[in-house]
């Protein structure tokens, strides 16, 4: 990935001149990334669920989706470590 910002002065971040619309639709994309994701970890929790309410806990669908939230969840950890919310 070739980044867009450079380390300004005292931790903060510089948008070279002319690149602002490249580094707005970046951000817009990681947003709409993350707020994807979001929403698939409540769908996912719902369907988890439904699954354990009819005793399906040992089913392949119930440990796929358990797999998926696991990931997504280690994921939006990562970002949250970076201080990306």
């Amino acid at each position: 990935m070739n980044r867009i910002t450079q380390p300004g002065p005292q931790g903060t971040w510089v948008i070279p001149e002319g690149r602002e619309m490249e580094a707005a639709q970046r951000l817009a994309a990681f947003e709409t990334a993350r707020q994807r994701l979001t929403e698939r970890q409540w769908e996912l929790a719902g369907r988890m669920e439904e699954l354990k309410a009819q005793g399906k806990q040992k089913t392949a669908q119930f440990r796929e989706a358990f797999g998926e939230k696991l990931t997504i969840q280690n994921l939006l950890q990562l970002w949250e470590t970076y201080g990306v919310r």
